[in-house]
């Protein structure tokens, strides 16, 4: 299959996939298919909400190498690449989960190899132009809120550093939201002010959920 075939098959799949998604949907956990392709042990309750969000992960994103952390099923991984192809590029992937049963999941899907198992925090890793966080940072980890922002901002650190150019994550919005126990809620204004005190060049998307919003860092030259 040559780039032109390539790119219209993406254009195909980005459009007119509602069928596949309905039936990814409605699979139950008896089915076959559950955990490799339902939204919901990935924490969705919609393919098409996690597509939408994977999306907002990426916005920028034209190809290249990319780092996934708490990288689950690694469909993250599917959205680069068709996002690469619409650029006439490739993904240079790399990924890490401390679930390994997800991260077999993730090579079996998408035809991947070594994806990593364990912490990032203490994983080493080249660096990458994105590294992304999806759902990394919604459960509480410390005793306190305090540690908890402490852990997260210190955890922001170490994606920045190993990032040249983007780092996105996504946080629990406390706004107008029904909050829940052993999750972590950050005020968007809270991050926005310090992130842009520390990094400078920051972009919070809050355009399509009420309890998630998207953070995007920029290393600029």
């Amino acid at each position: 299959m040559d780039r032109e075939q390539l790119k219209q098959r993406i254009i195909n799949n980005l459009t007119n996939s509602d069928t596949d998604m309905q039936r990814w949907d409605s699979l139950q956990p008896s089915d076959p298919d559950y955990m490799m392709h339902s939204p919901a042990p990935v924490g969705y309750n919609t393919t098409a909400e996690q597509r939408f969000l994977m999306q907002n992960l990426l916005v920028g994103f034209a190809g290249g190498s990319l780092l996934d952390i708490g990288c689950g099923r690694c469909d993250l991984y599917g959205i680069a690449q068709e996002l690469a192809a619409l650029n006439e590029d490739i993904v240079a992937y790399n990924a890490i989960d401390h679930n390994p049963i997800m991260t077999q999941l993730g090579e079996q899907k998408w035809g991947l190899t070594d994806v990593n198992i364990g912490a990032f925090e203490t994983a080493k890793f080249n660096k990458h132009e994105w590294v992304v966080a999806s759902g990394v940072f919604t459960q509480r980890r410390c005793e306190t809120e305090d540690d908890d922002l402490r852990k997260l901002f210190d955890d922001i650190d170490i994606l920045y550093n190993l990032s040249t150019q983007v780092v996105s994550f996504n946080l629990l919005n406390p706004i107008n939201t029904q909050q829940h126990d052993g999750f972590f809620y950050v005020h968007p204004g809270l991050i926005m002010d310090m992130l842009i005190e520390k990094y400078q060049f920051v972009n919070i998307r809050c355009n399509y959920s009420k309890d998630v919003y998207t953070v995007l860092i920029y290393k600029l030259q």
